[in-house]
């Protein structure tokens, strides 16, 4: 498995369903507005392109039914990630005058760990939506096992799908349009192909 591999299919795999899951995109986009909806749409995005990796047919239907199969999963999902991420960014502005170098190293260091940890969360879900045990605990386990197996792939998938946010939030459309199912294809993509592998072995 290689970036170019992995990208290349889960592009593939969404230009054959890219009706689809544009509409799946804005969805997504507006179930962000209540926020309660937020976290559980986010985890249905994903089901949808296991699906479509799959091959599979989905719908509104299939969508709205991930949506419910996960909802307190995605919350709990959710906190544990915004509680993360709000210490992250608290440290970061609070001691953001600190001008020592043992505080400069510091704030990298939170930054860095924040960056990796949210890039776990790439394959979160096609974990999640693949395993029996669909614990936390079990789900986080193996993300760190697939990055502990593939650390170039994962730094390489992670740093990707980090600029392409940030050129679709710069470029706002058409990028937005599709951002969601991108991301939630790529890492169904790299996590299915991993788990073929292992199967294989």
């Amino acid at each position: 498995m290689n970036l170019r591999t992995i990208v290349g299919r889960a592009f593939g795999l969404w230009w054959d369903d890219w009706v689809p899951f544009i509409a799946l995109n804005a969805a997504w986009l507006m179930l962000q507005i209540p926020i309660v909806t937020g976290p559980p749409a986010t985890a249905a995005v994903f089901a949808m392109a296991r699906l479509t990796y799959n091959g599979e047919y989905w719908g509104p239907r299939e969508a709205w039914a991930a949506l419910r199969a996960s909802f307190w999963p995605a919350w709990r999902w959710g906190l544990l990630n915004g509680v993360i991420v709000g210490v992250a960014v608290t440290n970061l502005l609070v001691y953001r005058q600190a001008a020592s170098p043992s505080w400069q190293l510091l704030r990298v260091v939170w930054l860095l760990t924040t960056l990796a940890w949210l890039s776990l969360n790439l394959f979160y879900w096609p974990f999640w939506w693949s395993q029996k045990d669909q614990s936390m605990r079990a789900t986080y386990s193996n993300c760190g096992r697939f990055v502990l197996l593939h650390p170039g792939l994962a730094l390489s998938l992670a740093g990707f799908c980090l600029l392409l946010t940030l050129v679709s939030i710069l470029t706002t459309l058409p990028f937005t349009a599709a951002l969601t199912g991108w991301l939630a294809l790529i890492g169904t993509t790299a996590v299915q192909e991993s788990i073929k592998r292992q199967k294989a072995a």
